[in-house]
């Protein structure tokens, strides 16, 4: 089930980190969002896409792996490898490692027949699934490039390059893999590319690591993993992380021990009253939020970052309209953090 929008008071939002991180990502060259699968992850890239290019932000939103969720909520299509223009100010693309491998040694063999003997053979498409590390150095690769993209007045191409990273497992081995390659070659020009690379993904002040989540047992302790993984094995702090498909507080203290003070009697006492569907109802709410609320207060106080709720939609497809609306509360969250 997906996250989604809900009409709630200030105290509903999990906005307690006093750097105000949800203002401060907006400002970022490249996001990359992370998550379980199934947590909600490509929806919460694609709120953040929205909203960026609603505050005025050309974005490029880059899909890695093998979903393809972005390019159907978009334009109902796959995306290409090559960004396109799939809102007023948004771009999509589709990372292929196989095609990145095949542009670099083309880019460093100087016979074109040589280079096409080699990209069509069955080694190459063997080489391509099976070495180790190497998709994943393609992918960063192609990444890197798209932040040093230029348009013709030789401005970034992009304000914001928003990455829907893979699973969190592989998440961490895509973003550990320049330093095992820094370790591992030492010296030549593959390894001055990497370093570049990687002073990009570990400077904060361009690149984030943000994190969805569901308060639910096994994605919290997934999410809480990661984040002590970046810290130890990357040494890139989480900055952000978005609790989704979260049932909002409808109810006070008082006013839920009130609901099942009503529930019990009506039970009891007059089990064919009008009401009681509208306690039972009430009462499930409350019962749903208060199991997600121990993961909530986990998540909130185990990371160390900025974290917002994300309210619970009641489909599993949202619409690129309900997408809108998490931007908008995402935008709404951004503007007062500022003030």
């Amino acid at each position: 089930m997906s996250g989604g929008t809900a009409e709630t008071n200030h105290q509903d939002r999990l906005s307690s980190n006093p750097e105000n991180r949800l203002a401060e990502l907006f400002e970022r060259r490249l996001v990359f969002v992370m998550g379980k699968g199934g947590v909600g992850k490509t929806t919460i890239s694609a709120a953040l896409a929205i909203a960026a290019e609603r505050m005025g932000k050309r974005v490029l939103l880059a899909e890695i792996g093998d979903s393809d969720a972005i390019g159907q909520i978009f334009i109902s299509d796959t995306l290409p490898e090559e960004p396109v223009k799939i809102a007023e100010t948004i771009w999509g693309a589709r990372v292929n490692p196989k095609s990145e491998l095949a542009a670099y040694v083309k880019d460093h063999i100087n016979s074109t027949f040589f280079a096409n003997r080699i990209t069509r053979s069955r080694f190459f498409d063997y080489l391509a699934a099976a070495a180790p590390g190497l998709k994943e150095i393609m992918s960063l690769g192609r990444i890197w490039r798209w932040v040093l993209e230029k348009d013709a007045d030789g401005q970034a191409a992009y304000d914001l390059i928003i990455v829907d990273a893979p699973a969190t497992g592989h998440a961490l081995s895509l973003l550990s893999l320049p330093r095992v390659l820094i370790e591992m070659i030492r010296f030549g020009p593959i390894v001055r590319e990497v370093r570049h690379l990687e002073a990009l993904i570990k400077d904060p002040d361009k690149t984030w690591l943000t994190l969805v989540a569901l308060a639910e047992e096994l994605p919290a302790n997934e999410a809480l993993q990661f984040y002590q993984g970046a810290q130890k094995k990357l040494g890139m702090p989480l900055k952000m992380v978005f609790i989704n498909a979260v049932y909002p507080r409808l109810f006070s203290p008082d006013e839920s021990a009130q609901v099942g003070d009503l529930l019990s009697y009506c039970r009891q006492n007059a089990p064919a009253a009008q009401g009681l569907k509208f306690l039972e109802a009430a009462g499930q709410w409350i019962s749903r939020r208060s199991r997600q609320q121990p993961y909530i207060d986990q998540l909130a106080q185990e990371i160390d970052s900025g974290h917002m709720e994300i309210p619970i939609y009641f489909t599993n497809h949202l619409s690129i309209s309900d997408i809108g609306d998490i931007a908008n509360r995402l935008i709404t969250e951004s503007t007062e953090a500022r003030r």
